[in-house]
């Protein structure tokens, strides 16, 4: 069970490192909700071939937080912070399930918003802007987040079984994401991933520890029963 929690949590860390490192592949992904303010830069990005890298990339980091989302509530379950793990685990589930839906928005309706803009037809660009739904939809992502994170902070916390801080390290990479830059984004999301890197190696060593005590534990046994 360690293993697979182990395993599962640095699946949440290479998630990290798949949004850091595609968010290098395109110069300001902030430009996509600015497709009313600069339609022109909103076409030209979206349109391009490393956009659909960036897009398409989400997928999998999206499907790798789920699946180490789950191995930290279990890993959560049996401690005094349950209530608090499995409030994070929805809040965070919803997000993640959400998070499917916006990089659908961003692979497949802002490249055919941009490819319209470009034929002639700006009566596209009203579509992909985030005045309205759009905007709610993404704003409520973005909810979920902070509140899931929140919650399986003081989870990690209150629990015991990991360091205490780990959990409020992956809230404020996230926390940092939608500040504009490519830098910050990239730091934000190598925060995030690093943050639960640092829970996968905790558990393995204290997994690794117990191990080394129960054979010291049982080398002495057997030192005594052959007295």
């Amino acid at each position: 069970m360690k293993n697979r929690i182990v395993a599962s949590l640095c699946c949440l860390g290479v998630a990290g490192l798949v949004f850091a490192f595609g968010d290098l592949l395109i110069d300001q992904e902030n430009v996509i909700f600015k497709a009313s303010q600069e339609p022109e830069k909103f076409a030209a990005l979206t349109t391009s071939g490393a956009y659909y890298w960036w897009a398409g990339r989400g997928f999998l980091g999206v499907f790798l937080e789920m699946v180490g989302t789950l191995g930290l509530y279990f890993h959560l379950q049996q401690t005094k912070a349950e209530k608090w793990a499995f409030a994070g685990l929805l809040l965070t589930l919803t997000h993640q399930l959400l998070g499917m839906g916006v990089f659908a928005i961003a692979y497949f309706l802002f490249p055919a918003a941009g490819a319209l803009y470009q034929n002639g037809i700006p009566q596209a660009i009203p579509f992909v802007t985030m005045q309205g739904a759009l905007g709610l939809f993404f704003a409520l992502s973005l909810v979920c987040t902070m509140a899931g994170l929140a919650c399986m902070a003081v989870a990690v916390q209150k629990s015991g079984k990991l360091p205490k801080f780990s959990g409020w390290l992956a809230l404020l990479g996230f926390a940092l994401i939608p500040v504009p830059g490519v830098i910050v984004q990239f730091v934000a999301n190598i925060t995030w991933g690093a943050a639960y890197f640092w829970m996968a190696w905790h558990i393995a060593k204290m997994a690794t520890a117990i191990k080394l005590q129960r054979n010291e534990a049982i080398g002495r046994l057997q030192g005594v029963l052959k007295d």
